[in-house]
């Protein structure tokens, strides 16, 4: 109980600039979170956190009020515990902490891994080269070596089927969109 009205106080603003900045979040229409195991649904619900964080220009220190705020649920009851937790360990819960630990429970390093192994071995296979394209981009999300927009085209266009690589691939593209679209005209063909 104590937990939660810690995690709370966090959450609660006090005075009226931090209740309009509040409303002002509120009609961006924020997703709540209930703790979804599926990676996809957490990676999706920080995401769109941090858009409208961009958006409203929300400086570091309300993210983690409004953040909490989210919450539902076991997500809730997660953070309430994990919240108290780390205070009692003299750790400062700011957003960046929040971040990390909330990856760490719903995006753990294992499933990041696998993901990322995923990712290596993609080819287009039976895949249209859009829905290659789009299972693509969705798994070098999660990939964690820098990489650049050639090695991006390059590792793209070696996972096409061949009949599409041996037209694509003399081109050198190096710009991601670009060898998309010539991949797709080539599939047309």
């Amino acid at each position: 109980m104590e937990a939660e009205r810690a995690a709370a106080s966090v959450a609660r603003p006090t005075g009226s600039q931090e209740s309009r900045d509040l409303a002002e979040f509120r009609k961006c229409n924020p997703p709540q979170f209930a703790g979804d195991v599926d990676l996809e649904v957490a990676d999706r619900w920080i995401r769109e956190l941090e858009k409208i964080f961009i958006v409203l220009g929300c400086p570091l220190e309300r993210r983690l009020a409004y953040v909490v705020y989210m919450l539902v649920g076991e997500a809730e009851h997660w953070w309430g515990s994990t919240y108290q937790m780390l205070a009692t360990r003299g750790v400062a819960v700011d957003w960046e902490c929040f971040r990390t630990v909330f990856m760490e429970k719903y995006f753990p390093e294992s499933v990041r891994h696998a993901k990322e192994a995923e990712f290596l071995r993609l080819h287009q296979g039976g895949l249209s080269v859009s829905e290659y394209a789009m299972r693509f981009e969705h798994l070098a999300r999660v990939y964690s070596q820098a990489t650049s927009e050639a090695w991006k085209c390059r590792k793209f266009a070696e996972g096409l089927k061949y009949e599409l690589k041996k037209v694509v691939v003399p081109m050198a593209i190096t710009e991601f969109p670009v060898l998309v679209e010539k991949a797709k005209i080539v599939e047309r063909l």
